[in-house]
């Protein structure tokens, strides 16, 4: 055979291994996740982020052990916000500001910097502190999930390494994928912090609803109701990525809206919404509000999996920039907390909330009238809201 040949065969051989390999291990993980040390996930990476800080769990590891430490912001808020460095260095604090052409893609900015670029950001973690303080102090059972059913990971950060302890997400089409996003946001906040991180162990759930089981437990949640206290909220998966066409990663779907923002006056005067309605009543009662109305333009969807619609939705789904592409835009209630808010928030059209029941991270930054209009939960006053912004185009802006 000639010798060409022979090397292109070779090459092609250790190609298949290399692949084989990779998707087994990748597999291995999926499946069982058991003390396996978590290396630069830059393979399995699909999108990045915006706007973030190297965070670590100094305050968290305070509330546990009572010991000093240095002021830095945890991970729990922020550890999912972030996307390739453009490091930024700096002489003199004073004389540095937060400029989002140069500093939104970087996410090695310092606690002091990320503190003068986002003041007020971090209420929900202070206050998860200030309740542990009063509380006492964490406990080894305070972080295990032995008889959590599905939808939980625990974890251990020593020696600047991340290891995934014990896990009840493998096997699952919507937890897998999350927990998989959560865990490269953690890594990637680890390698890129400047301050070195206390050793940590905890728990995080990847449920809209955390596990009741949990209840009194300090575990990391997407979302909270004001009477959770104990949870630390922690910055949602679609941060790194959300395994959807119609959606995609945050930093992604950032740049396709700057791509097709147009003025406001420029757009549909319509409210627009698309949704599973058997998620909650509140989504059957926005679809009734809305129905046969010129000023709406809202319609249901099916979905025949985590990642499909069924066919015959198809036709009507449309993608999360194409929203900014109407004056307004709402977000409904999910299960518990609805993913879609954070990107919406990124369009140049009037956002409309209803009364919200569950608490993110940013919360504390919205403010009705200002970053959204508020309605009823049953969307009862939606029309009247509408006709009056539409009367009034000064209004909406």
């Amino acid at each position: 055979m000639p010798l060409s040949k022979t090397r292109s065969l070779r090459l092609l051989l250790f190609a298949c291994v290399a692949v084989v390999s990779s998707i087994l291990l990748y597999a291995v993980f999926i499946l069982k996740a058991w003390h396996l040390r978590l290396l630069p996930f830059t393979a399995l990476r699909t999108d990045g982020l915006p706007m973030t800080c190297p965070t670590t769990c100094d305050k968290m590891a305070d509330a546990a052990n009572n010991t000093p430490v240095a002021d830095t912001l945890c991970v729990a808020l922020v550890l999912t916000l972030g996307i390739p460095a453009t490091l930024t260095y700096i002489s003199n604090l004073s004389e540095w500001s937060f400029d989002k052409s140069r500093d939104a893609r970087d996410y090695t900015l310092t606690a002091d910097q990320c503190n003068t670029a986002f003041p007020g950001l971090y209420a929900e973690i202070d206050g998860a502190v200030a309740y542990r303080k009063k509380i006492g102090r964490l406990a080894p059972e305070d972080v295990d999930i032995s008889l959590s059913k599905q939808g939980l990971v625990r974890a251990l950060i020593a020696d600047q390494q991340l290891y995934v302890i014990q896990e009840t997400v493998s096997g699952s089409e919507y937890d897998s994928p999350r927990a998989l996003a959560i865990l490269h946001a953690i890594h990637r906040a680890m390698i890129t912090s400047a301050a070195r991180l206390p050793d940590i162990e905890f728990s995080f759930s990847v449920s809209d609803i955390a596990d009741e089981q949990h209840l009194g437990q300090p575990v990391w949640a997407l979302a909270r109701t004001p009477s959770k206290q104990e949870r630390w909220l922690m910055s949602d998966f679609g941060y790194w990525s959300w395994p959807l066409d119609l959606v995609g990663g945050y930093d992604q779907i950032r740049l396709e809206i700057a791509d097709i923002e147009i003025d406001i006056s420029e757009k549909k005067p319509q409210v627009v919404w698309r949704g599973a309605v058997k998620t909650n009543k509140f989504r059957r009662d926005l679809i009734k509000v809305t129905n046969g109305k010129t000023w709406a333009d809202v319609k249901g969807i099916a979905w025949q999996d985590a990642t499909e619609l069924k066919a015959q939705d198809h036709g009507k789904a449309i993608s999360i920039p194409e929203h900014c592409l109407y004056q307004f835009l709402i977000q409904t209630k999910g299960h518990s907390y609805s993913g879609r808010g954070k990107y919406l928030q990124n369009c140049n059209s009037v956002v409309i909330i209803p009364k919200r029941n569950w608490i993110e991270p940013h919360h504390s930054l919205l403010k009705s009238g200002e970053n959204f209009v508020e309605v009823k939960e049953d969307f009862s006053d939606l029309e009247e809201t509408i006709l009056s912004l539409l009367a009034d185009p000064t209004k909406a802006r």
